[in-house]
């Protein structure tokens, strides 16, 4: 033992400043149990001395040796408990740096396996590019050059070129930001419907607009495309489920040999910004040329007035669209696809049109999307009342509301579909 080797006056000045250390009023606040254990043996050993006089010098003096030889023994204890923690503390750091350089080398390895992929990849779609190239040289016109988005070109018109392109990349393409809004549920009964005629393929053409800088956006087709988009979606689950089973419907069998993959494509050249004949003619019509190209395709179309370019400004179509979108949203069953729907059925354009063309947003002072929807709430509780059990079954005019309509409208508290009076007042 360490003690042994000191001499009696060194080893009584040791017992003499641990014994008052440990007997300090805080001595119980020691690092470890093992500390306060010592501790409280101390203190025990000297208040029996202070008791039993003489003899309990002897025997304080065998327990200070006891006690000398327990904190040697605790003290060493506690250094080798703290090498074993420090030694762990070493041995973690370097498992956390070795997993570290592990994963760096992973993540290097990945990265040059992708690079190698893209590599691969850049010089097969070349390859294929070539072969395209070559076997267009066989049947088209050489002047005709391939588009870097849209592929293939078949035609080279003064005024446009003419493509064709698969219904995929025209859905990733946007829309001409004055176009009237997406419908997907118009889109969804456009597919259903198509699927009746596909012998015909896709009528017409989707028109696209070419800026100077190359960017393009569709001015009409949208829903066309929305519907391919859908079509497309469903001959991808067709051909997952023909690997897995037989299917012997006339109709998916058609529709897995819809062709989207050549759609005919009009693309419209934006006029050289520095032509001084077009610009001065742009400062007559106060228009972009997408917007005089849009009006005149949309002329002879169904379009609503909201919809036009310049009828109206963003925000006054933004309110109305929130506000019919809202209703639309908790009221489906209301709702129709059909521009020609029936009371008291409500068509999302109609809708819009309607709010619009009754200028009820400059009537009421209406400067908001919440505050049109509050509007109409109140309209819709006011003809609440107005078509209440008991009442006069008459709409606006001297039209009469039949029962079935009345029914549906309490059935689903949408009323405003009845008359349109409630525009008005």
């Amino acid at each position: 033992a360490i003690t042994s080797t000191l001499s009696n006056d060194s080893l009584s000045e040791l017992h003499m400043s641990m014994s008052s250390k440990l007997m300090e009023a805080d001595s119980h606040r020691s690092h470890s149990i093992d500390e306060a254990i010592v501790s409280a043996q101390a203190r025990e050993a000297h208040h029996q001395s202070t008791k039993e006089g003489g003899e309990g010098v002897a025997n304080a003096t065998r327990q200070q040796q006891q006690l000398e030889q327990k904190i040697e023994e605790r003290a060493i204890k506690k250094a080798e408990e703290r090498h074993k923690l420090e030694l762990a503390l070493v041995e973690e750091k370097l498992r956390k740096a070795a997993e570290a350089e592990k994963e760096r080398i992973r993540n290097l390895d990945m990265e040059h396996k992708r690079e190698l992929k893209f590599a691969k990849w850049q010089e097969e779609a070349s390859r294929e590019k070539k072969e395209k190239r070559s076997t267009y040289a066989e049947t088209s016109d050489p002047a005709l050059d391939d588009h870097p988005i849209l592929g293939r070109q078949i035609a080279h018109l003064q005024t446009k070129r003419l493509y064709l392109t698969s219904a995929s990349t025209l859905a990733s393409l946007p829309v001409y930001e004055k176009q009237r809004a997406y419908r997907h549920e118009r889109a969804k009964v456009m597919a259903k419907d198509k699927k009746t005629s596909l012998w015909m393929g896709v009528p017409g053409v989707i028109s696209l607009a070419e800026e100077e800088d190359g960017r393009l956006s569709i001015l009409d087709g949208q829903h066309r495309v929305g519907m391919m988009a859908i079509l497309a979606e469903e001959q991808r689950r067709l051909e997952n489920r023909k690997s897995e089973e037989k299917n012997d419907n006339a109709q998916d069998d058609d529709l897995l040999h819809f062709d989207l993959d050549n759609i005919v494509v009009e693309v419209f050249i934006a006029r050289p910004s520095g032509d001084a004949d077009s610009v001065l003619e742009r400062k007559k019509d106060d228009r972009d040329d997408k917007a005089i190209i849009f009006t005149e395709i949309n002329k002879a179309q169904p379009i609503k007035l909201l919809d036009l370019p310049g009828v109206t400004d963003k925000k006054t179509r933004d309110i109305i669209d929130y506000a019919s979108d809202h209703f639309a949203d908790a009221f489906p069953a209301m709702f129709s696809t059909s521009q020609r729907c029936r009371a008291p059925n409500l068509n999302h354009d109609n809708l819009r049109e309607a709010l619009f063309a009754s200028e009820v947003l400059r009537r009421e002072k209406i400067s908001s999307g919440g505050e049109l929807v509050k509007w109409m709430t109140g309209k819709n509780d006011e003809l609440r009342e107005r078509y209440g059990k008991g009442m006069e079954l008459r709409g606006d005019g001297e039209r009469r509301i039949s029962q079935g309509a009345l029914r549906k409208a309490r059935k689903n508290d949408l009323y405003l579909g009845l008359d349109s009076t409630w525009l008005y007042k």
